[in-house]
């Protein structure tokens, strides 16, 4: 099967660049005026409130409300955030909601996040004890248990701006290391101030330090007072949050259509005209928005050569008995963690396994195996976009989702039988000439071959341009890119 549906085409893993993004633009960081008198306070002190409204570019998108309130040994950050926009014709409604407690420097001690959209809610809480952070993972289905090591207690992001005032803006640059609930990841912040602006908020002229930030590649904009209210922020693709009053956050500035993330974040491809993107074994093209600090994965498929990218679909592809008999490494790559389990690939899982071997029916030749997987997924997965991030076992109870659902559910079930899988993540072209944020599995056959159970294709087809690799970890890699990127096609066969 090897068909291309533009509308349902679900290349939503620009929603995860999303997710990674409101962790640190609507989530956190704000603090009202009195803030600086708040690391002294006792702990029968009044929260702190404030409004923000959200907004790509000049359209309202949501709102996000924090409490901060002194307790004894530290502080508890509880933020609530909604959005509405559209995703290629849906709309869909995002509302999170976390409750994190720090302790005196603003260090996590536990955290309990949700985020819940249609079809489908996910929730973590979790504790900090040194260097070993307990988390618990629920959704559809059920409640998973995982310990993560941290590199180092985190900080709270919430905190970030907080740390910063206490130290009176006393340093030029600032490096961070916190823990993300969306992501399920440690990620480093570097902040930077970059000076004094003076900002017009809400018809009058503010005071401000402009802070700069990165996340990865990702940068973002932030407009602080002196004394820590945070009163705007800037992120990739034109997302901006701006303080405003209970009453305006919450009523004004709604109307019409909600903003299409997905149609914002598409790439026109210049050059050579493709009719039919499915059918191209073969592409050459110059790709341009990437940085000499960011680098693009090559592989069989896939070559590099300063800014052209060929992209090859293979054409030998091998096969073995399964289990794959592996030796330690395989290509530099571990096989333990090509076939192992984790928080969203729940290989290990008894349904999953059990679903794994009843799809294939006894099947060991890899290749066919394989195939069979995909197909399964491409018919039995429901396209839908989602914002969530959901794990393998979610999916066996609610089979629905966009890319990144049929990546996670693919690479489980290849890897419960012993197939070796890890997810790609890039862009991918559609019928319409443009390019989209698209995830899709890899799997080992004597060699990585890439497929796309989301589009029905085995092997997937060659306009797959692959800007990352591994697993959810490495997703973030990909966001310094987005916004920037340009492609230009030279070539097709």
């Amino acid at each position: 099967m090897n068909r291309k549906p533009l509308k349902l085409v679900l290349y939503a893993a620009i929603i995860l660049f999303w997710a990674g993004s409101i962790t640190y633009l609507f989530a956190s960081h704000h603090s009202e005026t009195s803030m600086p008198v708040l690391a002294g306070v006792q702990s029968n002190a009044a929260p702190v409130s404030e409004w923000m409204g959200l907004y790509m570019g000049d359209k309202k998108i949501g709102y996000d409300h924090e409490e901060i309130t002194p307790v004894a040994g530290g502080f508890i950050f509880k933020t609530r955030m909604f959005m509405r926009i559209m995703l290629m014709g849906q709309e869909k409604e995002i509302t999170t909601v976390s409750d994190t407690k720090t302790d005196s420097d603003y260090y996590l001690k536990s955290m309990d996040f949700s985020l819940k959209t249609s079809g489908m809610e996910i929730a973590a809480t979790g504790t900090v004890n040194k260097d070993v952070l307990s988390l618990n993972l629920k959704g559809p289905g059920g409640t998973t248990k995982q310990e993560i090591h941290l590199k180092e207690t985190p900080i709270s992001s919430d905190g970030i701006v907080m740390s910063i005032v206490r130290d009176g803006f006393g340093r030029s640059e600032y490096t961070f290391h916190t823990f993300d609930p969306t992501l399920q990841q440690e990620l480093p912040v570097q902040v930077r101030i970059a000076g004094r602006e003076t900002r017009n908020i809400m018809g009058s002229p503010v005071d401000t330090f402009k802070l700069e930030l990165e996340i990865k590649d990702m940068k973002e904009t932030m407009w602080v007072t002196p004394q820590g209210e945070t009163v705007e922020e800037l992120s990739p693709l034109g997302f901006r949050s701006v303080l405003e009053p209970r009453t305006i956050a919450l009523t004004k500035g709604w109307g019409g259509e909600p903003v299409d993330l997905i149609s914002a974040t598409a790439i026109r491809a210049a050059g050579v005209t493709v009719t039919y993107p499915a059918r191209v074994t073969r592409m050459e093209a110059y790709v341009t928005g990437i940085s000499n600090t960011e680098s693009i994965p090559s592989s069989d498929f896939q070559r590099q050569e300063g800014n052209l990218i060929s992209v090859f679909v293979p054409q030998n592809i091998g096969t073995y008995t399964l289990p794959y008999r592996h030796p330690s490494t395989m290509k530099g790559l571990s096989v333990d963690e090509e076939l192992g389990s984790n928080a969203l690939i729940n290989t290990d899982n008894a349904e999953i396994i059990s679903k794994a071997k009843e799809i294939i029916h006894g099947e060991t030749d890899a290749r066919k195996a394989a195939e069979l997987l995909n197909d399964w997924v491409y018919t039995h997965v429901k396209g839908t976009f989602t914002v969530a991030l959901p794990r393998s076992i979610d999916l066996l109870k609610n089979p629905q989702g966009d890319c990144k659902a049929h990546t996670i559910l693919f690479t489980a079930l290849a890897r419960a039988v012993g197939l070796p899988a890890k997810m790609a993540m890039g862009v991918v072209l559609m019928p319409d000439g443009y390019f989209y944020y698209h995830a899709w599995p890899l799997v080992y056959l004597n060699g990585w071959v890439p497929v796309d159970p989301t589009l029905g294709e085995f092997p997937a087809d060659a306009t797959h341009i692959m800007l990352a690799s591994g697993s959810m970890n490495n997703w973030m890699d990909m966001l310094g890119v987005v916004g920037r990127l340009q492609i230009n096609i030279m070539k097709v066969n």
